[in-house]
């Protein structure tokens, strides 16, 4: 009996929700305008006309090259300003001052967060003991020997942390320049840098980079004393000091720093906007990373077109979660932002796998993100909807119907129902309250971000940079409904496309090299003018060596790399990037590598395959076997490669181009195993020469 009373309930609630799911279709456009949250400004996209995103900037002095429509005949951005009292700044040492009495007077004067561990809220340190424990740092740099000055450079090797932001801060009160170092970049690297940068003093947190650098401190001779900051391991300290006394290396802590400082305070010595504030290294493809030379100018002013861009949905009360490694300037980008505006950072604990429980007990407004992390969001979700009932799918593609309406609409809102019971729990992975999700780094999915745009509860925009533009030079304008593009230029710089002759892209056609000119472009590689002159031409213009086409709205779409080009025996030009960004686009397909050189008249690839997909398809067909077995299996290597030929033959590739043999590899390129940068590039060389006996069999097999 209980047993039908049972069946019976489950049939009348299904049917009940049927019959809710019915009403909430029919009458959407009603409820969609019941108690709904919307944050932006009533003004945001008021004058924007969606068919021309972007003009000529012959205002602004070159009419070959375009900026943003929104600036007009404006001047492109060259300082900074309030947004509170419109007080003009010209360094990030200024800058800071205007954050902190925003936060102090409009804001609640919180500044740099952190936990102690998982069970632990966030603790704040407001904007003025921020001020102050930097004002110590400084000091007792100075007692140390450290001049205050732009002959001063200073290392940070850690992760994201209030000591990584209160170090930088501290090299800021003295126009000293800091040098950002990172795991990934490897001993010759770090060797490397140090040397060029005559690096006296380092800030580290890890005990294994600690031990690593004692280890080569006989190759860098400069190095004189290593400052702790974090609280080292009882069983590694007596290691380390011992160590340190060996090689004649100074070992202090953080906080001795702090009160040697405290004893004997040094008034500030604030740079000028043309002093460096940081040379920033760039974790290059190939030979030794290359350090771009960046001004107080360069990063004011893009926080300036930042504060311009993102005003129509931000308060003082914003929040941003650090996790992204700030030793890139698109992470520092978005911090220092972030503190000219009085908003607050909460650093993540600093294990990625556990972010969803910092983003819990954060709550972050702001969330800068790379397609990585956003790939695996989308495929959890994903993994979540398949396992719904009828009537739960249902409801759930009801709600994606009406944000598909709002992302038409160019407005993201709120929806009591939507966003609040049936979208709820997916926002509330990103902690309930997020605002905006950049993107950057790497091309996100089409598919994904045009997924994400409905579900997230917020403006989720994909922007384009580089190094040597302070990380940053182009954005989609919030509420752009389309994908594949990198939006429009920055209010600070303009963008033009020249033209690449040997790959037959001609600016005239739209479409060529994608250079910016601007206050934020870098002004050279340190100590490297050859670097340079390949990276600056005559008149200021980077070229990034992305190749880009102006699409008919206006904005910008990457569509090829030009350095990545070998040639081929018969002569025939190949850029392997076009043709991964094609077989990517296989559901059968995680990762892609083609190779050829000019002994050969034919190129090879190496495939990842897509673990999930490959094994839901298995599963399916009763073909058994784990990934690594399923890459040596003769009908899985057959499914992929017909389904390469299939996107081959629909994006026009020419018989070169055309991969003739493929390889499955079980394990996927990673920045462990070296064959990806820090920012998720892959390392073309590594790569070739890690499968080189692979693509020898590959060659000698089809010849």
């Amino acid at each position: 009996m209980k047993k039908v009373c049972a069946h019976t309930t489950l049939a009348v609630g299904g049917a009940l929700a049927l019959v809710t799911a019915a009403v909430i279709h029919r009458h959407k456009d009603r409820l969609s305008s019941f108690l709904v949250k919307d944050f932006a400004t009533d003004e945001m996209n008021q004058d924007t006309d969606w068919q021309r995103l972007t003009i000529s900037a012959q205002a602004q002095g070159c009419s070959e090259a375009r900026v943003s429509a929104s600036l007009g005949s404006r001047p492109l951005i060259t300082t900074g300003k309030s947004p509170v009292d419109d007080r003009i700044y010209t360094t990030f040492y200024e800058g800071f001052q205007i954050g902190k009495d925003i936060s102090t007077k409009h804001g609640d004067g919180k500044c740099l967060g952190y936990r102690e561990n998982r069970e632990s809220e966030y603790q704040w340190i407001s904007y003025e003991d921020a001020e102050q424990m930097a004002s110590e740092i400084s000091s007792g740099l100075i007692q140390l020997g450290e001049n205050h000055g732009q002959n001063t450079f200073i290392g940070i090797y850690a992760v994201n942390s209030v000591e990584w932001m209160t170090t930088a801060l501290a090299c800021h009160f003295h126009s000293m320049i800091y040098v950002p170092l990172y795991d990934t970049l490897g001993e010759p690297a770090i060797i490397h840098i140090i040397n060029q940068t005559s690096l006296k003093t380092v800030f580290i947190d890890k005990p294994e980079n600690i031990l690593a650098l004692l280890k080569i401190a006989k190759q860098v001779s400069t190095l004189k004393r290593i400052i702790l900051t974090k609280k080292l391991p009882n069983d590694k300290d007596l290691e380390i000091r011992n160590k340190a006394k060996e090689v004649g290396i100074e070992i202090m802590t953080y906080n001795q720093l702090r009160e040697l400082g405290q004893s004997k305070p040094a008034v500030h010595h604030p740079p000028k906007p043309d002093d460096i504030f940081e040379i920033c290294y760039t974790s290059g493809t190939t030979g030794l990373p290359k350090g771009a030379i960046l001004t107080h100018k360069n990063i004011v002013c893009l926080i300036q077109a930042a504060t311009d861009f993102f005003k129509p949905i931000f308060t003082e009360l914003e929040t941003l979660i650090s996790y992204l490694p700030l030793a890139h300037s698109y992470e520092q980008t978005i911090e220092l932002y972030c503190l000219c505006s009085g908003f607050k950072i909460g650093y993540y604990l600093g294990d990625v796998r556990q972010l969803s429980d910092d983003l819990t007990y954060l709550k972050p407004t702001l969330m800068p993100c790379v397609p990585r992390l956003l790939n695996r969001m989308y495929d959890n979700i994903q993994s979540t909807i398949r396992q719904l009932n009828p009537v739960k799918r249902f409801l759930f593609n009801q709600a994606l119907s009406a944000k598909a309406d709002d992302v038409d609409n160019h407005r993201i809102k709120r929806h009591m129902i939507w966003d609040g019971i049936i979208l709820k729990r997916i926002q509330q992975r990103l902690g309930g309250r997020v605002k905006l999700i950049v993107s950057g780094a790497a091309p996100l999915s089409p598919t994904i971000l045009q997924f994400l745009k409905r579900v997230c509860g917020a403006y989720v925009v994909e922007g384009y940079g580089q190094t040597e533009c302070c990380g940053i030079s182009s954005c989609q304008i919030l509420g752009d409904s389309t994908t594949g593009n990198i939006g429009v230029p920055f209010a600070c710089n303009m963008i033009k496309l020249a033209d690449v002759p040997d790959m037959q892209y001609f600016s005239k056609d739209n479409v060529g090299e994608l250079c910016i000119k601007g206050a934020n472009v870098f002004q050279g590689y340190y100590k490297d003018e050859e670097k340079t002159r390949e990276a600056l031409d005559n008149e200021g213009w980077l070229h990034t060596g992305d190749i880009a086409k102006w699409v008919p709205t206006g904005q910008i779409q990457i569509i090829d790399r030009k350095k990545h080009m070998f040639k081929l025996a018969q002569g025939e030009y190949v850029a392997p990037e076009r043709i991964e960004n094609i077989y990517i686009q296989s559901k059968y397909i995680a990762q892609v590598f083609v190779y050829g050189n000019g002994y050969k008249s034919f190129t090879v690839a190496i495939i990842v395959p897509d673990a999930d997909i490959l094994e839901k398809y298995t599963r399916e067909q009763n073909i058994s076997g784990d990934i690594v077995e399923l890459c040596k299996k003769k009908e899985i290597k057959e499914l992929i490669f017909n389904d390469i030929k299939k996107l081959e033959k629909e994006n026009s590739l020419k018989g070169f181009e055309m991969v003739k043999d493929i390889y499955l590899q079980p394990e996927l390129f990673t920045i462990e195993n070296n064959l990806l940068t820090p920012t998720m590039k892959t390392k073309r060389p590594e790569l070739g020469k890690y499968f080189e006996k692979e693509i020898e069999e590959m060659y000698k097999n089809i010849d």
